[in-house]
């Protein structure tokens, strides 16, 4: 191999790929053959440790030399960087990181599933509270809910969620990561499956992708929205303001000089209920459920933060005000703070409520 061969490092497809023959472009595509070599000489660090890229197989992958430019296979080499990888055939496009075909869905089970997943957890003596995911990526599916000796697996198309009152990451070395909502994780490996554990209440969740469909950035976020089943399985529901309700809070915003345009939420829990309008040094409604906070104060400043990306990419923070998680993000003037005191709403919810606060006609 040429000693001055350049090390520009480049993407490979996510399909397979097979090199031989001469150069020359197939009729009717945009794909063009080429003479390429499997180049076995080239290792790989990560952070200081080595690493061997493997498809989801297990078998070994080697990167591509083409023309003194290194081809690196992509997939393999997204969840050892943490970064999530997905390919849109639609439009033939390699998103790495944020995704536009990135798609969150609320989990949604079926009053079958649900006796399904709460049968699984009835038969484990003071561990009868059943737990699971809220979201998943579009397109899985949750197949099945099987108790296992220990715990509880929740067996979906693309990733396993096991619940269980022992850290299976115990004997294992791995990487401490602080997920969205503040709570320590740590990443391990059993065989080549990369796995991730965090404490929820008095038991442990484990979250995998069996088939590297799923990126330790997307796993992370699926484990945040593990809770109790019933409590936020349903989806969102439209808030409708009577025109006495949407008097009063525009009334409240024309209290502020300078802040009288009126803003609201149009999204809650589907048990949730609107209550009042209310202000001080901001409009506050209150929800039975929730509180949504409007004003021209980040709530946020001076507190410790996590940063998220809502839904609709805008960016928002996370942080606590004595045990109540809080977050906070800025529309147009103002900034919006949405809790929920009593802790029927998750993170995930709360975040999918901030993308339906708007201007009120």
């Amino acid at each position: 191999m040429n000693k001055n061969m350049k090390r520009t490092v480049a993407t490979m497809m996510i399909a397979g790929m097979t090199f031989s023959g001469a150069a020359g472009v197939f009729a009717g595509t945009n794909m063009q053959k080429i003479d390429a070599f499997l180049n076995h000489s080239i290792g790989f660090k990560i952070n200081g440790s080595t690493y061997i890229p493997k498809d989801e197989n297990g078998n070994k992958l080697a990167p591509i030399t083409y023309h003194d430019t290194t081809y690196l296979p992509v997939r393999a080499l997204s969840n050892a960087l943490n970064t999530p990888i997905q390919y849109d055939g639609k439009t033939n496009t390699i998103y790495i990181g944020t995704s536009s075909t990135e798609q969150w869905v609320l989990t949604n089970y079926t009053e079958a599933q649900l006796d399904d997943i709460k049968k699984a957890f009835a038969g484990f003596d003071g561990f009868e509270t059943a737990y699971a995911p809220q979201i998943m990526i579009k397109g899985d599916a949750l197949q099945k809910a099987a108790a296992t000796a220990d715990g509880v697996n929740l067996l979906f198309k693309n990733m396993t969620v096991n619940v269980s009152p022992r850290d299976y990451s115990h004997d294992y070395d791995g990487t401490t990561v602080i997920l969205t909502n503040g709570v320590k994780a740590k990443w391990y490996k059993q065989g080549d499956t990369a796995l991730m554990t965090v404490k929820l209440d008095d038991r442990y969740v484990t979250v995998s992708s069996p088939g590297g469909k799923l990126s330790k950035a997307q796993l992370e976020k699926v484990a945040v929205s593990v809770t109790k089943v019933g409590s936020a399985q349903t989806d969102l529901a439209k808030v409708t303001y009577t025109a006495a309700q949407s008097k009063a809070i525009k009334e409240e915003f024309a209290k502020f000089d300078g802040f009288t345009t009126a803003y609201a939420p149009t999204k809650m829990a589907k048990d949730d209920a609107f209550q009042k309008v209310a202000s001080g040094d901001s409009v506050i409604f209150w929800f039975k459920h929730m509180n949504v906070q409007i004003s021209p104060r980040d709530y946020s400043y001076g507190y410790d933060s996590t940063n998220v990306t809502l839904p609709n990419g805008v960016k928002a923070k996370w942080f606590k005000q004595s045990d109540t998680a809080m977050l906070t993000l800025q529309i147009d003037d103002r900034y919006v703070t949405i809790s929920s005191a009593d802790k029927s709403l998750s993170n995930i919810q709360i975040e999918q409520i901030a993308t339906g606060v708007v201007k009120m006609k």
